[in-house]
């Protein structure tokens, strides 16, 4: 509004009075209070207020005497507008009169419909109701007749299901049908109900007298009445009740400490000035005898259990095979819908949870139940394999070779927790005689024999124990497999494998770390195969949960073996080595033609190899005893003897026909140490196989004319690397220019080193080598001599026997 006033009156404040919640009287009383307060005279502000309204006045009047065409022209448009009003007024309350009428066409015939409906309904409850009152009557009057019958045959079943079959309609009529007011009906009642519960009782004697005998007719008479009743699943789930309660009680009568101490008491085994109090838990001499007790009543209690079993698998039975006739549906499959599960699953499931939870409870009030069901699991165990034999012996289950079905995973579970129990006291006994053979300390005794022997009667004695049940014995096998790797750590933990313990220290005795070393070897073989021959008693599953433990044990000792051999033949090739040392050059003196060969003429290095052999045997092999292991531990350290010997026989150069005779003296005394030892460990000479047969060749080979060594009956049986060997240190013989070098001269290596090489290389390798020693084409069309005659022989060799054309 400001912005449309004159300039001149811009001044005047409106905003106040244009408030949508301006109030007059506060408008005034904040005027008074102004004035009051000696800011302004009220004369002012009232003059303010007079001139506001003049001013106000003179707009108006400016507007309407500027504006007043507009004004009446919109006045007279005022004046159509209400004759438009008025016709449409006049049009609505014709529409009006127009619908009263008709409503009162339609009113009429619709209240004449409505009684009519009304009567109607009235007139078919009334029928329906004469209908079920006829029906009442009928069946009550064929159900008095049908019990009359009852009383007066013999042969009451099949009259007993036509009556529960009537009684069960009557019943249906009493609840779905009103017959309140019928005095006819009212009186019925009582007989009706009196005749439900003849009918009832009969049916339950039926049903409980059948069960109990295994009658399988009977328990179809009883079920037939109950269904006919409408009530035979509720009759089928109270006997699941009763008698899994009836098992409950007897259940916790068989773990009741204060009843168990009473019999122990009363059984008169426990003399009476041994009892002092009535206790809760058994003293030292009497846990046998209440041990004793509480098995014989868990082997009652089991075969009650089976009892009660056997008759919900034969109610189970007739349950499937009675059908209904109308829905065809079988009575187990109705039973099915009020038992979670169906009547076997829900049986067992109760069964198994009241088996875990009285237990459960009576263990945790008495130390004694506890450590007998722990300690006596495969007992336990045993109990349930028979409860479930007698079950699959009768038909009720089917079970396979582990005894493994939905219920016996069911019952199983519920002894699962001393199962856990008994598992680990089963760890802990073999972990203790382990222990027992590692004394903690500071005295390092390895194991001895009779401590293996513990342990194994520890782990035989926990898997024939455990033998019954598959489950529990792979459990078993598992704890046998923690056994032997604690074994093969503290084994470990305690051999010596620093290279300095496998020092031969001269003629001087074995040290103490080595005796440990042997010692532990020795034992660990035997529980290895000790291991193994009982496992031959128990299946393929056992063997293959155990195999990797069992043989971590045989790797074990193969760490603690093999360096040791290794050593050994470390030392005797060091020996052997020492041939090099000798002179096989000299001739032949005449005392040896004329046999006077004494022991001097023996190398120094084949001595002192004869006493390191009988060293080693005495102080380091002789303290294994290993067995078929053992042999083959000492038949490759022989192999390895004459292998290396042969190969730097044969490097021996240069090589006098008294040195020939020296090697053959050298190779009795070998063969005479070898067979030494080989007779020590229960072998021979011949057990050396291919390198005994070498030996023998090379013994031969040493007086063989030079055409007879390329013949393959001489030297089939010698290495070819050996051969040429010995062809080439016999070119030198020739004494000229053109005589063979052996490789490790040409290659400027020394005789250890190129045995070292041989041993890093293959056969093949080595015989590239070797073609290193021939001469080229080129060298031999310039060579005088022409091409060797030993050359020859090795170009023949590698030709025949390796294929090689050189």
């Amino acid at each position: 509004m400001a912005n449309n006033l004159p300039e001149p009156d811009l001044y005047i404040d409106y905003r106040a009075f244009l408030s949508n919640n301006f109030d007059p009287k506060e408008y005034a009383n904040s005027t008074i209070n102004a004035t009051s307060d000696g800011n302004e005279d009220i004369t002012i502000s009232l003059a303010k207020l007079s001139f506001s309204i003049d001013n106000l006045n003179k707009q108006l009047y400016d507007q309407v005497t500027t504006h007043f065409e507009d004004l009446i022209s919109q006045a007279a448009g005022i004046r159509d507008l209400e004759v438009v009003l008025n016709t449409v007024k006049d049009g609505i309350q014709s529409l009006n009169k127009s619908l009263d009428s008709l409503k009162t066409k339609i009113y009429a015939p619709y209240s004449q419909i409505k009684n009519y409906t009304i009567q109607l309904e009235r007139l078919q409850s009334a029928s329906e109701l004469l209908r079920n009152v006829e029906r009442f009557f009928y069946l009550s009057r064929c159900l008095e007749s049908q019990l009359s019958e009852i009383y007066n045959e013999k042969e009451k079943g099949n009259e007993y299901i036509k009556a529960a079959s009537n009684l069960g309609e009557l019943e249906v009529l009493l609840q779905d049908v009103n017959f309140d007011g019928i005095e006819l009906i009212q009186a019925q009642v009582p007989v009706i109900l009196q005749a439900r519960n003849n009918i009832t009782g009969e049916a339950q004697q039926l049903l409980n007298e059948g069960i109990n005998k295994q009658n399988r007719t009977d328990i179809s008479l009883g079920l037939q009445i109950f269904h006919n009743l409408h009530e035979m699943g509720e009759r089928v789930s109270k006997f699941v009740e009763d008698i899994s309660g009836k098992l409950l009680n007897q259940m916790r009568d068989a773990v009741d400490v204060t009843s168990l101490q009473r019999e122990v008491k009363d059984s008169g085994t426990i003399p009476i000035k041994g009892i002092r109090r009535l206790g809760s838990e058994p003293t030292t001499g009497t846990t046998a005898l209440w041990a004793t007790a509480l098995w014989k009543r868990m082997e009652v209690l089991m075969d009650e259990i089976s009892e009660s079993c056997s008759k919900i698998y034969t109610l189970e039975r007739v349950l499937a095979g009675e059908k209904d006739t109308i829905t065809h549906n079988t009575y187990l499959d109705e039973v099915s819908k009020i038992l979670d599960g169906g009547l076997i699953q829900h049986f067992w499931k109760i069964l198994s949870l009241n088996f875990e939870k009285e237990l459960k409870e009576a263990t945790k009030g008495s130390t004694f139940l506890q450590q007998t069901f722990i300690g006596g699991y495969p007992k336990l165990l045993r109990l349930f394999h028979d409860f479930f034999a007698k079950l699959e012996k009768r038909g009720d289950l089917k079970l396979d070779g582990d005894f493994q079905s939905q219920e016996t995973l069911v019952m199983l579970h519920s002894i699962s927790s001393f199962e856990a129990g008994y598992l680990a006291r089963s760890v802990t006994r073999m972990f203790d005689s382990i222990n027992m053979a590692f004394p903690t300390g500071l005295s390092r005794a390895p194991p001895t024999k009779s401590d293996v022997t513990n342990i194994i009667r520890a782990i035989s004695s926990e898997l024939e124990v455990a033998k019954l049940d598959s489950n529990l014995l792979r459990s078993v096998a598992k704890n046998v497999v923690k056994a032997l790797n604690l074994y093969c750590v503290k084994s470990e933990s305690m051999a010596t494998i620093d290279p300095t313990t496998y020092q031969i220290s001269g003629p001087g005795p074995a040290t103490a770390s080595q005796i440990i070393n042997l010692e532990i070897i020795t034992t660990l073989y035997q529980l290895h195969q000790s291991v193994w021959k009982i496992l031959e008693e128990y299946p393929d599953a056992i063997t293959e949960i155990m195999f990797d433990a069992v043989e971590h044990t045989r790797k074990v000792m193969l760490n603690i073996v093999d360096p040791m051999m290794q050593h050994i033949k470390k030392e005797l090739e060091n020996t052997l080595i020492k041939i090099h040392r000798e002179d096989f050059s000299r001739q032949i003196s005449k005392s040896f033609i004329h046999g006077q060969q004494s022991e001097g003429q023996y190398s120094t290095y084949m001595i002192e190899l004869s006493n390191r052999i009988k060293h080693i045997q005495n102080q380091y092999l002789s303290r294994i005893s290993c067995g078929l292991e053992s042999k083959e531990w000492i038949k490759e350290l022989g192999k390895r003897i004459l292998s290396f010997w042969l190969l730097h026989a044969s490097l021996v150069r240069s090589l006098s026909e008294a040195g020939k005779l020296k090697l053959i003296s050298d190779m009795s005394q070998l063969e005479y140490s070898l067979n030494q030892l080989l007779i020590d460990n229960g072998l021979t000479l011949a057990d050396l196989d291919n390198e005994y047969k070498a030996l023998k060749s090379f013994r031969q080979l040493l007086f063989l004319d030079n055409s007879q060594l390329t013949a393959a009956h001489h030297t089939a049986s010698l290495p070819l690397l050996i051969l040429i060997h010995h062809i080439i240190v016999r070119s030198s013989s020739n004494n000229n220019s053109s005589t063979l070098q052996l490789p490790h001269k040409i290659y400027g290596w020394s005789e250890l080193e190129y045995s070292k090489w041989l041993d890093e290389h293959n056969e093949d390798e080595a015989i590239e080598l070797i073609k290193g020693c021939l001469r080229t084409s080129a060298e031999i069309e310039i060579s005088k001599e022409g091409e060797l005659t030993e050359e020859k022989m090795i170009r023949n060799l590698l030709k025949e026997r390796a294929g090689i054309e050189v």
